[in-house]
């Protein structure tokens, strides 16, 4: 509600391919990450599905913030290096039939684009097995670019894709497997710029 209640006004949110989203099995969402705002945005399309999410080890520094965000099933994640640990919990929550959303760029983009995908995100696959949901976000880079500040006026969208098996990424290989879901994800993000500019 609370994020309702200040995406909506200030943002003019909007979400798109909602029944896509599966409502039982593991399913790891896979988007691209442009603000601090992104688990929200996601999260409020995907209210029907709850998921725990990745996120950096240092935004559980502060005692306050950490609370709110375990509260909301965040896993701690080491960025910069490989945190068998954090892989550990992502593919646990998976193997007991849960949804779990992750950022395979690693960090906010700093031009808007949709960055490569790093290979963290091909062992959760291999090891979960689970249903892949490509998930696109667009605007959220305009309204808090990383480095800056946020805007409290601005247009965010959200796409949920079509649902794709993990043997069909798995069969492609490391290299074709997550190029092929940076690449859905980047042409969901160009159809919600589109959409913003008709609307």
């Amino acid at each position: 509600m609370l994020c309702f209640l200040f995406l909506v006004p200030f943002y003019r949110y909007r979400m798109f391919g909602v029944r896509n989203i599966p409502l039982t099995g593991p399913v790891l969402l896979v988007s691209n990450h442009q603000s601090y705002l992104d688990p929200a945005i996601v999260g409020l399309g995907c209210s029907r599905r709850q998921f725990a999410a990745l996120a950096r080890s240092t935004l559980f520094d502060n005692p306050v913030f950490a609370w709110i965000i375990k509260m909301l099933n965040a896993i701690p994640v080491t960025q910069g290096e490989s945190d068998v640990s954090a892989m550990r919990k992502c593919i646990a929550e998976l193997n007991k039939g849960q949804a779990l959303l992750i950022f395979p760029e690693g960090a906010r983009t700093l031009t808007g684009e949709v960055e490569p995908f790093e290979t963290g995100t091909m062992l959760i696959i291999k090891r979960a097995k689970p249903t892949i949901l490509p998930v696109a976000l667009e605007g959220a880079f305009d309204v808090w670019k990383r480095g800056g500040y946020p805007k409290l006026y601005g247009r965010i969208a959200v796409q949920y894709g079509k649902p794709i098996p993990a043997e069909t990424i798995i069969e492609m290989g490391p290299d074709k497997g997550l190029a092929y879901l940076r690449d859905e994800v980047a042409e969901m993000r160009e159809e919600l710029k589109d959409k913003l500019r008709a609307s």
